[in-house]
């Protein structure tokens, strides 16, 4: 057995034991924060998933603290930032920790980020950056005006403004650091692939021969790196941009639908509302509401 084989069925294992452990949700609200010192217990006590996205941002920690993402340890640094992705399994003790949590709901956040997302997560499931003194007037501006938003108006349009900025900057911080860790070249040309051809190209074995490898192959690559089949991400990248033209562009549903490469409208909403859990309209009447309040 090979090592990627090896973490292919470790990442099956763990697909599995995810849905042991409890779901944190936001319910109706699509932006959450609070500090990690005195966050409200729900976001911390066990073991726990998310419906939604959650960076941590630790400005102090003690030494030797560390949390847990999907079994996995993380040592923590002070002025460090997690962002989770939902569905991840988290552990951490509260204790010995300051910083900020912001939640974010699914649709919210990817309107901030959009197609930076494939930035975001270049190579796997997990981001995290440390801030370097140079870079933290500009970030706690940011959050100060976030947390302003927030505990008064909670105006939408608002927070995504400050929000988007404060992550582009770590987008570009990354940049700046670098990978340390050797990665897979096939990856990135993989997600370059996925996002040139996603509308029209749906089968794995499309993207497994521009690679050389086997459809099987190439499934046991992406578990292996991103925890997901390379149908999950081809639809991931679909529903992202279908969440975009549906909920932001005022454009027919049926336009929709062929433009994203489906030939009957219907089979669009089946598809959409399979992956979302709402019919398209239904979906633009939220975001609508949403952004009306």
């Amino acid at each position: 057995m090979d090592y990627t084989e090896s973490r292919a069925r470790e990442a099956r294992y763990q697909e599995q034991q995810r849905s042991e452990f409890p779901l944190h949700d936001l319910g109706d609200a699509f932006f959450a924060m609070a500090t990690i010192e005195d966050g409200d217990e729900h976001f911390f006590n066990g073991i726990h998933r998310h419906d939604f996205y959650e960076l941590l941002w630790f400005t102090d920690v003690a030494p030797g603290q560390a949390h847990y993402i999907d079994f996995n340890k993380y040592t923590i640094a002070p002025n460090q930032v997690f962002l989770l992705l939902p569905d991840q399994v988290h552990s951490m003790d509260q204790r010995d920790k300051c910083g900020f949590l912001m939640a974010i709901s699914k649709d919210f956040f990817e309107r901030l980020i959009g197609n930076d997302i494939f930035t975001l997560f270049k190579y796997s499931t997990n981001f995290s950056v440390t801030i370097p003194d140079c870079r933290l007037p500009i970030l706690n501006t940011l959050l100060v005006l976030i947390r302003t938003e927030y505990e008064d108006a909670k105006r939408p349009a608002i927070l995504e403004s400050y929000l988007r900025s404060w992550f582009l900057h770590c987008i570009d911080l990354q940049k700046e650091v670098g990978d340390p860790i050797p990665r897979d070249p096939r990856l990135q040309i993989l997600l370059e692939s996925i996002d040139a051809n996603y509308r029209r190209q749906r089968k794995a074995d499309f993207y497994a021969n521009e690679l050389s490898l086997s459809a099987k192959r190439l499934n046991e690559l992406t578990r292996a790196s991103f925890g997901k089949t390379i149908s999950q991400m081809i639809n991931e990248r679909l529903i992202l941009e279908a969440k975009r033209e549906i909920g932001y562009v005022r454009k027919p549903i049926k336009e929709i639908s062929y433009e994203l490469g489906f030939s009957e409208p219907a089979y669009f909403t089946r598809f959409f509302g399979k992956q979302t859990g709402y019919a398209p309209e239904d979906f633009r009447r939220r975001i609508a509401a949403l952004y009306e309040e």
